[in-house]
C-alpha cells in the first residue's frame, strides 16, 4: 500500500482514467506513485511515457523507455514507444539507432521493422524502407496500416502494380475486419494506382 492506502493495482487504474480524460500531468503522478511501490511495472513505465509524448516531454518519456526496456529487452514495446518518441522530435537518427537497437534484441517484431521503416522515410531513403516494410509483413501479414505505409513508398517510386497490390490486400484485411470505410478508400486508392499503370 501507498502512503494514501492506495494499491498498485489501484493507482495504475487511476492514471488510465486520468490518460482517458486527457489530464496526462496527474496521471503520470499516479504512474510514478505506482512506481514507487513496483518499479519493475514495464507496462507502467510504458504507459507513463506515453503520457510524457502526448504532453510534449519526449525526453522524459524516452527515460520512461529506457527504464521499460532495462526490465524487458526482449519485448518490442519500449524500444518501439522509445523510436516513437524520437520520431515525434524529428531526431531521425535517434529513432533510425533506437529500431536498430530494438530488432538486434527481437529481429522478428513486425512492430520494430515500421518503426525502423518510418526512421528510413524520414531520411528519404525509400528503397531501404520499402525493405524494412516487406521485412516486417514476413512477421505479421495481417496489418493494414503496414500495406499502407507500403503502399505509399512504392507510390513514390511509381510502382504502380505494387502500388496497387499492397492497396487491394489492405482493403481485403480492412473488409475482413469490419472495417468498410477503409476498406472502400484503400480499393479506390488500388484502382486508381491500376488506371496509372
Amino acid at each position: 500500500m501507498s502512503a494514501e492506502g492506495q494499491s498498485f493495482d489501484q493507482l495504475i487504474s487511476q492514471a488510465r482514467l486520468l490518460r482517458q480524460r486527457g489530464e496526462n500531468k496527474k496521471a503520470i503522478a499516479s504512474y510514478q506513485q505506482a512506481l514507487t511501490l513496483n518499479p519493475e511495472a514495464a507496462d507502467a513505465l510504458n504507459e507513463m511515457g506515453l503520457a510524457h509524448i502526448h504532453i510534449g516531454e519526449q525526453f522524459e518519456a524516452i527515460t520512461a523507455f529506457d527504464r521499460a526496456i532495462d526490465i524487458q529487452a526482449h519485448e518490442p514495446t519500449g524500444h518501439s514507444n522509445k523510436v516513437e518518441a524520437y520520431l515525434t522530435v524529428g531526431d531521425f537518427a535517434g529513432a533510425l539507432a533506437a529500431a536498430e537497437k530494438g530488432l538486434f534484441a527481437i529481429p522478428e517484431s513486425a512492430q520494430l521493422w515500421v518503426k525502423k521503416a518510418r526512421a528510413l522515410e524520414s531520411f528519404l531513403k525509400i528503397p531501404e524502407a520499402i525493405e524494412a516494410y516487406n521485412e516486417s509483413l514476413r512477421h505479421d501479414s495481417d496489418n493494414p496500416e503496414t500495406w499502407k505505409a507500403l503502399a505509399l513508398c512504392l507510390d513514390a517510386q511509381e510502382k504502380w502494380s505494387e502500388v496497387a497490390r499492397a492497396y487491394r490486400i489492405a482493403a481485403a484485411l480492412h473488409r475482413k475486419r469490419g472495417e468498410y470505410r477503409e476498406s472502400e478508400s484503400c480499393s479506390k486508392f488500388a484502382s486508381m494506382a491500376e488506371k496509372t499503370v
